[in-house]
């Protein structure tokens, strides 16, 4: 399966799984920028099942609105894998809270894990917890 969207507490995140073989999926207003004020959660009809996911309290979680006021994004930007719509990194006890522009950019291989639409994932009943 694969991530669709996603809906995120904290630490905690939701990813919403559809079919491999999903080609489209869509919610309320997907095409309007930010799509923090305006994006609704995936339409039920493409949802196949969901991972949640507890990342440590020493990692910080951030979406594509994460440190701006207003993101520059919609969630049909991360259809098109423009932009991750998670991303995870451990905390550097010697620097201020990243924001999500500041680590879009990070290399791979720094610890920092960026989750975009259609990454497969296996749906689980049990929350996941990340280590």
């Amino acid at each position: 399966m694969k991530i669709i969207d996603w809906e995120r507490k904290g630490n905690l995140v939701r990813f919403y799984l559809g079919k491999d073989d999903l080609k489209e999926w869509w919610g309320d207003d997907w095409d309007d920028t930010p799509y923090e004020h305006n994006a609704g959660t995936v339409y039920d009809e493409y949802v196949s099942g969901h991972t949640d996911i507890c990342f440590p309290w020493d990692y910080t979680v951030l979406e594509p609105c994460c440190g701006i006021w207003n993101s520059p994004y919609s969630k049909k930007d991360m259809i098109r894998c423009k932009v991750p719509c998670v991303i995870v990194a451990p905390l550097d006890p010697d620097s201020f809270d990243p924001s999500f522009q500041e680590l879009v950019g990070a290399k791979d291989g720094s610890g920092i894990v960026k989750y975009y639409f259609g990454d497969q994932m296996e749906p689980t009943e049990e929350v996941i917890v990340y280590e």
